[in-house]
């Protein structure tokens, strides 16, 4: 029988540890834990019949339960929270918890461990979880007290929001969650994290002092969870500049259907090199847009050609590729506070932007017409075409549902053929493990 509350001690109520963790969930605004229960996991179930506001989203498989939470916290701009069963269940979730953590996903992932009071006879079911969750996560370390619960869920919370974005590891021993403690379940800290860049005049002048048509943009993933799809397409427009989208994407932050979007980077660095050529710079929006996969000799930024970044990652500035400014800083806002600098340092050379917006939306309509035009030409053929497959696809869905693509063979002819005005319709499993695309688009839906 177990025994919930027993006595109050300096005002605050005596709870267990399962307890104390469903409170700060509720406070940090969870509505939702992903999961695939077991047996070091039933005091958090056990818990859970008090919580009607939590729901708890049952997978079959603990690969599936953290598709489903990536997929809900891209959809959701928050994190989600995930539990997972054991050193067993960890391991299943392995490949999509890699996913998340290249994705830059924030997930708050924990999982039931054995009871500490018997780890040193070897029992059935334990493991070292921290040291299994570590490589795919930002930090991973175990509860030993129900007392250090406040602290380590609202780090969890913070650390997994805090640039780069990513999942962190709780390990939850069952003892853990069925000790008792008064400690208090404090709120959650509020923490700002839209700040405006600094330099941004020297940037505005920096991008002024390039010639009209010979500055691309990259519109990376970091423009999605920003929101910043529309200042992107602001500044694109005001210099008459095509935008690009990551080599190997998490999304497309940009609508697809705008005249200035250039469609993704492929990812070879010879062929990104070959597109970047005809530029003197790049404008660089978030981090890790230059992703390549297959080796090819050379870089893939062309001789002359300087990399402008902005992105709140202050570890991804510089990291590969020289640049001559960048800026940490929250994309939107830093955009939103840079066009009026950029407006007025490029007063000169409207005339000369507008001619240039003009060629980039008339180049990228006649991208679009040879796209179809390819496909058409396939259609009537025995065996069905990658290029006829996603061409139907796309135009079934149409531009208004969201499309969750893991489909890696065929997913550059899926970009080639989307127009849509909604910058989130697409998503993309950047880690490259299969299994993701089904349960995120179901987390996505929640």
């Amino acid at each position: 029988m177990q025994i919930t509350a027993v006595s109050d001690i300096d005002g605050q109520r005596s709870r267990r540890g399962a307890d104390i963790l469903l409170e700060l969930l509720e406070s940090e605004g969870v509505r939702y834990i992903f999961g695939n229960p077991g047996t070091t996991e039933l005091p958090l179930i056990d818990a859970l019949q008090k919580r009607p506001d939590l729901h708890y989203v049952l997978a079959l498989q603990e690969a599936s339960a953290v598709a489903m939470a990536d997929g809900y916290a891209q959809a959701a701009g928050r994190p989600g929270f995930l539990n997972l069963h054991t050193a067993g269940g960890l391991g299943h979730g392995m490949g999509n918890l890699l996913n998340a953590s290249v994705s830059q996903t924030p997930l708050v992932v924990t999982a039931g461990q054995q009871d500490s009071r018997h780890t040193i006879s070897d029992p059935l079911l334990f493991g070292d979880l921290v040291s299994i969750a570590t490589p795919a996560v930002k930090w991973a370390q175990e509860v030993m007290h129900a007392d250090q619960l406040p602290i380590l869920v609202h780090r969890a919370f913070n650390d997994a929001m805090a640039a780069p974005t990513g999942p962190v590891f709780l390990s939850l021993p069952m003892d853990v969650m069925e000790e008792m403690s008064n400690v208090a379940s404090t709120p959650p800290s509020h923490i700002d994290r839209q700040s405006i860049a600094g330099g941004l005049p020297e940037l505005a002048q920096a991008l002024a002092r390039i010639a009209p048509g010979r500055l691309g943009i990259i519109a990376g993933d970091e423009v999605h969870a920003a929101g910043a799809s529309a200042q992107v397409a602001a500044v694109a427009e005001l210099l008459g500049a095509p935008v690009f989208g990551s080599s190997w994407p998490s999304r497309i932050p940009f609508a697809t259907s705008h005249p200035l979007w250039e469609g993704n980077l492929p990812p070879r660095a010879a062929d990104i090199a070959a597109k970047l050529r005809d530029y003197d710079a790049i404008f660089a929006l978030g981090g890790k847009s230059l992703i390549t996969i297959l080796y090819s000799e050379g870089s893939a930024v062309p001789p002359g050609c300087a990399i402008y970044q902005v992105s709140a990652d202050i570890g991804d500035l510089g990291r590969t590729f020289y640049t001559p400014l960048s800026l940490v800083g929250h994309i939107r806002s830093s955009l939103e506070a840079l066009l009026p600098l950029l407006e007025q340092a490029t007063v000169a050379n409207r005339e000369a932007y507008a001619k240039n917006r003009k060629e980039v939306a008339d180049r990228n309509a006649g991208r679009r017409r040879h796209a179809i035009k390819t496909a058409l030409q396939h259609m009537d053929e025995p065996v069905i075409a990658p290029c006829v497959a996603a061409y139907e696809a796309v135009r079934a869905i149409g531009p208004d549902v969201a499309i969750v693509d893991e489909a890696i063979a065929t997913s550059s002819h899926v970009r080639s053929f989307l127009d849509s005005d909604w910058p989130a319709q697409y998503s993309f499993l950047r880690g490259g493990a299969l299994g993701w695309g089904m349960p995120a688009a179901v987390g996505a839906s929640l």
